[in-house]
């Protein structure tokens, strides 16, 4: 099956240390790129000015990242490198630096820029983590205990965000019907990104309150202990009654707990009569339970579980690569979450990254 984007040339030129989130976002850009179709290459900044050796517990990304491409390395800044790289190019995925260094002349009609920050502040070149644009766009004032310190969001869901922002920017820019000699430019910044991630918190009207966050116990929705784990208790409004049901307690059922507001009012023993009841129960048996009256109840699974998951496994959502020689551990990888005119697409690539040399394909 021919994949939509087969013929099209896209090279990743983001400068900056590794594992940075610009880099982390190209790379993303590019391997949906490559699973449906192009030929990507993706350009490692090897210029000297960080420290390339990959830590172990990275290995995995660059697995996952580097999926279906060609490998290149070099110093991104030096336009003699990078022009002969982007001549025969489509897309270019670039951070301000590298369009800089490269300049316009040398670049393909159609790019993406990325950026940490937009509008007056896109040039900003302070450092930033994924964690600092996290705190700024609120999202770690979502959840937790107010008297606890903010956790980061586990991997690198701030980055792969950004890069899905920009691939359908591309997208649509190279569904258009445009001039052949237009130029367009994508711009993509990862503070926007988690803004419109968490667009529920932030207020559309000036005089509106602000929304509250980390309410901690008195959150609505709480986290319970169960006898192997954790569960989300999640549930609206219509699924009282069956939550009543499948936790068993006849406290539930009194007129303290009658309404939203007299549950809101009493959050925490509610909390506590659920979880009292979850402790003899497995998250398997909470969620079979939980399936069986409609329930949107959230076992908490570590990794491997939800690998090993049989709806997980009946949809394919993960893939095993081909392990390098000299590898013990196998690497999974999620197969691209959509069909293509009712297929789906494999991320399992022929075979590992390839290093070319530059100008060849």
């Amino acid at each position: 099956m021919q994949r939509p984007y087969e013929g099209l040339s896209v090279v990743e030129a983001v400068t900056g240390a590794p594992y940075g989130a610009l880099r982390l976002a190209a790379a993303m850009t590019g391997r949906i790129f490559a699973d449906l179709g192009a030929h990507v290459v993706q350009v490692i900044d090897d210029s000297g000015r960080f420290d390339a050796s990959p830590a172990p517990e990275n290995g995995a990304i660059d697995r996952f990242l580097s999926a279906r491409k060609s490998v290149v390395r070099g110093d991104i800044s030096n336009p003699e490198f990078t022009s002969r790289l982007l001549r025969e190019s489509d897309v270019a995925i670039l951070d301000q630096q590298a369009q800089r260094a490269i300049g316009a002349d040398a670049l393909p009609k159609h790019i993406a820029l990325l950026t940490l920050f937009s509008g007056r502040q896109a040039d900003t070149a302070g450092p930033a983590s994924e964690f600092t644009i996290s705190a700024l766009g609120g999202l770690l004032n979502m959840v937790g205990d107010p008297d606890r310190a903010p956790l980061r969001l586990g991997g690198h869901q701030e980055a792969y965000a950004l890069g899905l922002s920009a691939f359908c920017g591309l997208a649509g820019l190279l569904a258009g019907k445009r001039s052949a000699h237009e130029a367009l430019t994508v711009r993509a910044s990862l503070l926007d990104t988690v803004v419109w991630l968490n667009w529920k918190a932030v207020p559309l009207d000036g005089d509106a309150p602000i929304p509250p966050g980390r309410s901690g116990p008195a959150a609505e929705w709480q986290v319970v202990r169960c006898a192997d784990g954790w569960v989300a208790l999640v549930y609206q409004e219509p699924d009282w009654p069956h939550l009543c049901d499948m936790v068993g307690d006849h406290r539930l059922r009194q007129e303290r707990f009658a309404t939203r507001q007299h549950r809101l009012d009493n959050l925490v023993e509610l909390a506590e009569i659920v979880e009292s009841a979850f402790l003899s129960r497995t998250r398997q048996q909470i969620h079979q339970q939980a399936s069986l009256l409609r329930l949107p109840l959230g076992p908490v699974w570590n990794p491997g579980e939800v690998i090993a998951d049989p709806h997980n496994v009946e949809r394919a959502l993960f893939e095993k690569l081909s392990q390098f020689p000299g590898e013990s551990h196998s690497v999974h990888a999620p197969r691209l979450p959509v069909l293509w005119n009712g297929v789906s697409l494999s991320a399992q690539p022929e075979s590992g990254p390839a290093t070319i040399a530059v100008g060849q394909s």
